[in-house]
């Protein structure tokens, strides 16, 4: 009995699956707007051939077909397969020329990707956060990866860069913290040494493999680190930046769990947006006086953070910089701070409420009628005036000075006359002196 159970619920599973199949791909005729679909893929007829503008999100499908209703397929449109979740490996077969931004983000459970020999660029965003991709074919047709391409593909390993590349964009690889490998064996507009991909001029740090541990002296022909860099590299533990460092691009170093100390040098310019994020670790941030802006969220959630010196040059310091630096307890604010926006020092975000709540004992030093004053005053924190004290403990010296000054000119004439004059005369003598003194006395108090 159990057996015919079994038979007829076999035959039942194989007829639904022939009738899918033969579903999926049964074409419906096009419509008014050139659009067509079989089951699995919605086609737009442009200029000619079809277009993928969007897939089944239950599909569980491998090869991209070649033609349908008698028309090529020669693009993938953009978000078509965002949210196609059940879909492990995709081949894009030569007939395809392009794919659209963000076409592939987010498929969930995506390993493996064969690309058309035909196309020439990978869109932007087009395979951001899968994070279980492991292995791409890209063919040497490929001239440019644009911003993003790969983003948190966190379990990719390794890349090949095909010959023909020639643009690689910003944070095409940023937040890939399993890869190891660049190979950048056949093509010759880029480095892979040490660990760390550079343009071919060893000017800007690209991308570096996540397994780079310890202590990083960068070297001295490197102007720039690009956005994403270093991000996910959870064994760096300090960084020696040269002079000739510039700009260190957004989230560079994000997640850098374990990275306590970094050696900033003069010559940096600008720390851009939540370059350092999530560097738990991370003692201290003592800022070169060459540096003019700190990027919003800069050094966003380095909860280790006890020393912060933002020094005099500095103008412009961006939304939340300091934001949950929970242990960072004083910051001196510069004269030249022009701009200092919302929960830049003092603020932690609640993750219960989702509200900016004050860190305890924290206390900024500014000078009067600046940036600085005026932050804390709207953001209700305690504050004091360093110009001010200086003014008055200056104007106290010297009055004093002019004081002490005044006595011994009058002890001098006194002892060069005291022969010649009178008693009468060095008693009134004595009295306006004392009057004088007690009158520059109350001036000094007041």
């Amino acid at each position: 009995m159990n057996i015919i159970k079994k038979f007829i619920l076999s035959a039942v599973f194989i007829s639904m699956l022939s009738f899918n199949g033969m579903s999926a791909y049964a074409d419906t005729p096009a419509d008014a707007k050139g659009e067509l679909t079989d089951g699995t893929f919605t086609y737009e007829l442009v200029d000619g051939s079809y277009t993928i503008i969007s897939c089944d999100s239950t599909a569980i499908v491998t090869d991209i077909p070649e033609m349908r209703n008698g028309y090529a397929v020669t693009a993938i449109g953009s978000n078509a397969f965002v949210g196609c979740n059940f879909i492990s490996e995709i081949n894009i077969p030569k007939t395809v020329k392009k794919i659209g931004t963000n076409s592939f983000s987010g498929c969930s459970s995506l390993k493996k990707v064969k690309l058309s020999e035909k196309m020439t660029s990978i869109a932007e965003g087009a395979f951001m956060s899968c994070p279980m991709l492991e292995e791409v074919e890209i063919p040497d047709s490929i001239t440019t990866i644009e911003n993003y391409a790969f983003y948190g593909c966190s379990a990719l390993k390794e890349i090949t860069l095909p010959e023909s590349l020639t643009d690689l964009g910003t944070m095409a690889f940023a937040e890939c913290g399993a890869i190891e490998k660049i190979d950048v064996s056949k093509c010759k507009g880029y480095v892979f040494e040490n660990d760390i991909l550079y343009d071919k001029d060893k000017k800007k740090i690209l991308r570096a493999s996540a397994k780079i541990a310890g202590e990083l002296a960068i070297e001295s022909t490197v102007e720039s680190v690009e956005p994403g860099a270093f991000s996910l590299c959870a064994e760096l533990e300090r960084v020696y930046i040269p002079p000739s460092v510039k700009y260190i691009g957004e989230d560079a170093f994000g997640y850098c769990s374990k990275l306590k100390k970094i050696d900033f040098s003069e010559g940096l310019a600008t720390i851009a947006p939540i370059a350092f994020k999530y560097c738990y670790a991370l003692e201290s941030a003592d800022i070169p006086t060459t540096v003019t802006e700190i990027g919003e969220g800069a050094f966003y959630s380095c909860q280790s953070i006890s020393r912060a010196i933002i020094p005099e040059g500095v103008k412009h310091i961006g939304m939340g910089a300091f934001l949950s630096c929970t242990n960072l307890k004083q910051v001196v604010i510069p004269k030249s701070t022009e701009i200092i926006e919302d929960n830049a020092f003092g603020f932690s975000d609640s993750s219960d409420t989702g509200e900016y709540v004050p860190v305890d004992g924290f206390k900024m030093s500014v000078y009067s009628d600046t940036a600085g004053e005026r932050y804390a005053k709207s953001s209700k924190l305690d504050y004091t005036v360093t110009d001010r004290n200086l003014k008055k403990t200056a104007f106290i010296i010297t009055a004093c000075g002019f004081v002490i000054a005044a006595v011994i000119v009058a002890v001098i004439i006194m002892s060069k006359g005291r022969k010649s004059a009178s008693a009468e005369v060095r008693k009134a003598d004595k009295l306006a002196e004392e009057k004088a003194e007690e009158e520059s006395y109350k001036k000094i108090i007041e």
